[in-house]
């Protein structure tokens, strides 16, 4: 699976030019059985993020041309203190995008039973922007 996600970042990286950033897998207890005969499932969660810090050097850019540089970086540092978000990745717009992970988990296993539950939290990095994604790969007996 490891080996997926690095194989699925590096594609992304190549088509679209922009940069995935893998923040974090963890690996749940895994049942063998389950994986062996149990169905596979995988829920994806994402939200855009901004990077405030690039929005404003490119702002102050443009207005250094008609003499407002100060004045924009100055708006951007404000902007940056106000900013809430994943401590990985940039902020997001909805900060409570994952938090039906646990309803689609129950979507994909109505019995609740689940192994070898992978949590993967990356980043795929476009300038300004970029896609805040949780997934959750697993096993449903």
């Amino acid at each position: 699976m490891l080996a997926r996600t690095i194989l699925y970042a590096a594609t992304m990286t190549l088509i679209t030019g922009g940069c995935a950033i893998l923040h974090s897998v963890q690996l749940g207890d895994i049942e063998s059985k389950t994986v062996l005969s149990g169905q596979p499932f995988e829920i994806k969660l994402n939200e855009i993020g901004i990077n405030t810090a690039e929005a404003a050097d490119i702002a102050e850019a443009i207005a250094k041309t008609s003499g407002y540089g100060n004045e924009v970086s100055a708006i951007g540092d404000i902007i940056e203190l106000f900013q809430m978000g994943p401590r990985t990745g940039n902020p997001v717009f909805r900060v409570d995008y994952s938090d039906q992970i646990a309803e689609r988990i129950l979507q994909e296993c109505p019995s609740g039973q689940v192994t070898g539950l992978m949590a993967i939290r990356e980043t795929a990095k476009y300038p300004v922007i970029s896609g805040e994604i949780v997934r959750l790969i697993g096993y449903c007996s």
